[in-house]
């Protein structure tokens, strides 16, 4: 494998899939350093389980903020994390991910745009965008589909115009809808997408090298980081753009305590 300095923007800890209580689901308790290593990783940024489908889902924020903490003391390596948000406990999220945020244990904040029922411009939301603005940390939107991101884009544009000074994280879905993409890269300055090798399709790549080299970020799902990695180092973009997407951008948007090679 060649070797490059690639960090994952965007890992979801993995969790038990058939969850019917809380007390079902089974803590991530596992050294990420080994895969890392073997997938050509130098850091990560770790959010909490990809659990959409499930009823628990805001009766445990503060629980899955806490396993990405552990998990983050726990590695090695480089690691950032990413807090849940919990908008019927308002004071509360806001309190834990003030905390975490200063003391340097997380990074950012991370939301499933499929669990935002009242819509990500919602003013239950609104709280936390205004935190993460104050602390200059990353507020990540993850989305599962087009449809998703289709019907929640224009909710998007309504938070970055709102919140000029935030930088707003946008997880793609498969084959995402390039030229939506590019459109609101020329927009607002501050927002970034997280994209897998195999959606950094050919008009991306273009503009990207042309001018967005800011606006894109390395994220392995669904692939393996063997596999995406391998992919990321084939991709048509010059070294210079190939840094930005799969180091340079993560690094400085959650401060990874990884110095930027020359």
């Amino acid at each position: 494998m060649a070797t490059a300095t690639i960090i994952d923007a965007l890992f979801c800890l993995p969790k038990n899939t058939k969850v019917l209580r809380i007390a079902d689901c089974v803590p991530f308790n596992q050294d990420l350093s080994p895969l890392m290593k073997a997938g050509g990783i130098t850091g990560a940024v770790l959010a909490p389980c990809l659990c959409g489908a499930c009823q628990h889902q805001w009766n445990c924020a503060d629980r899955r903020t806490q396993e990405v903490l552990n998990v983050v003391e726990k590695n090695q390596n480089p690691l950032r994390g990413l807090a849940s948000y919990d908008p019927l406990r308002i004071g509360d999220s806001l309190r834990w991910i003030d905390e975490s945020v200063e003391e340097g244990t997380l990074s950012g904040a991370y939301a499933q745009a499929e669990c935002c029922v009242a819509g990500l411009d919602a003013r239950r939301m609104y709280p936390l965008y205004g935190l993460c603005a104050k602390l200059r940390a990353p507020v990540v939107l993850d989305f599962s589909s087009r449809e998703s991101w289709a019907h929640q884009r224009p909710q998007v544009e309504v938070v970055a115009a709102d919140f000029p000074e935030l930088d707003i994280l946008l997880a793609m879905p498969p084959h995402p809808d390039v030229p939506s993409m590019i459109r609101m890269m020329q927009r607002f300055p501050r927002v970034v997408f997280l994209v897998s090798p195999p959606d950094m399709q050919a008009e991306l790549c273009e503009y990207v090298e042309a001018q967005g080299r800011e606006h894109v970020a390395f994220r392995a799902y669904p692939q393996s980081w063997p596999v995406a990695t391998e992919a990321a180092l084939t991709m048509p973009l010059s070294s210079a753009a190939r840094h930005s997407y799969l180091f340079e951008n993560a690094a400085r948007l959650f401060r990874f305590p990884i110095e930027v090679p020359a």
